[in-house]
């Protein structure tokens, strides 16, 4: 099969019947799986974990960043400034659970077997299932704050 040829979902409906995978449709919906792979890879598997992965370490990366501020983007303090305790606390259980998929996607990374890279898969994907509309409550309150927060447009060395 040539570059060109390649059909990636089915060849990912392959694999879902084989390890009783998400829909193609829902996988792609939240991670873009198809707009990162353009080729056939050789471990297709391992391709999608990388894409979950890419995505769930950027809002890893953010929630770590609210939680330690060191050296933040000035947005993130005009985030912080407004943040209550029981969001704060929502942060915490979200980062804990992004560091868990982390952790996991490490390890997959050391010793390729596929039947775990599609577990990996099916248990990160019901993970974020759960997570992602409280991931986006979260999101929405930033903006809200950031938005009404007058400190920020007060102190601006731009204004």
């Amino acid at each position: 099969m040539e570059n060109d040829e390649f059909d990636l979902e089915s060849a990912y409906n392959k694999l879902k019947t084989e390890y009783d995978l998400p829909e193609f449709e829902k996988i792609s919906e939240d991670f873009d799986v198809e707009k990162n792979i353009d080729k056939e890879p050789v471990f297709l598997m391992r391709d999608i974990r990388r894409i979950i992965v890419e995505k769930t370490s950027a809002y890893l990366q953010l929630f770590e960043t609210l939680i330690n501020p060191n050296s933040p983007p000035m947005f993130v303090f005009s985030i912080l400034r407004n943040v209550s305790t029981e969001d704060k606390d929502t942060i915490k259980e979200i980062y804990k659970i992004l560091s868990r998929i982390q952790i996991e996607a490490m390890k997959l990374d050391i010793i390729y077997k596929e039947d775990a890279e599609a577990k990996f898969i099916v248990e990160t994907f019901n993970v974020w299932q759960k997570s992602k509309l409280t991931i986006y409550k979260l999101i929405e309150k930033f903006e809200m704050n950031f938005e009404s927060d007058d400190t920020s447009k007060k102190r601006s060395y731009f204004a």
